[in-house]
């Protein structure tokens, strides 16, 4: 998710790693170039990034930009279409919008098995193979029977 997004060059003092190889080494800096998981901001400005690009794609990808900005938290996109064929084209869309952005989605479910016959390696491979569901902004769903489901841990 962050990696893509680049710090512009006056900022990316404020991103330093102090590294030694071993004690007797000389200190090395290096400047971070990219967004870096963990920091207060990122989450900001990957959701800031990401708007920008629903905004400048707008023309090209009216329904995928909507998405974006409407549908997408951190890293999961939760949308849907009215039709097989729409939701389809939503799915392509949605894919050539992130990759002019230097994003690549993967790791796709559907509760229909057509939108996932595109995708040939397991990598993209979601689904908890035990249980079939899959993990949605602290929720579980299970894809088949198109149910929202909680996980509950009750202390006696």
């Amino acid at each position: 998710m962050y990696r893509p997004i680049l710090v512009v060059p006056s900022q990316r003092y404020l991103q330093r790693i102090v590294w030694k190889e071993t004690s007797n080494s000389p200190i090395k800096i290096y400047s971070i170039n990219t967004v870096t998981y963990g920091t207060v901001s990122s989450p900001f400005l990957a959701m800031g990034v990401l708007k920008a690009l629903a905004d400048a794609e707008h023309q090209d990808f009216h329904e995928a930009a909507k998405i974006i900005s409407r549908d997408m938290y951190m890293n999961d996109i939760l949308s849907g279409a009215t039709s097989l064929t729409s939701a389809k084209c939503l799915q392509a869309d949605l894919s050539k919008m992130l990759w002019r952005g230097g994003f690549e989605l993967h790791k796709w479910v559907s509760n229909h098995p057509a939108l996932l016959n595109d995708i040939s390696t397991s990598e993209y491979s979601f689904e908890d193979t035990q249980s079939n569901t899959v993990k949605a902004l602290g929720m579980l769903w299970k894809p088949q029977p198109d149910q929202l489901t909680f996980k509950v841990s009750v202390n006696k």
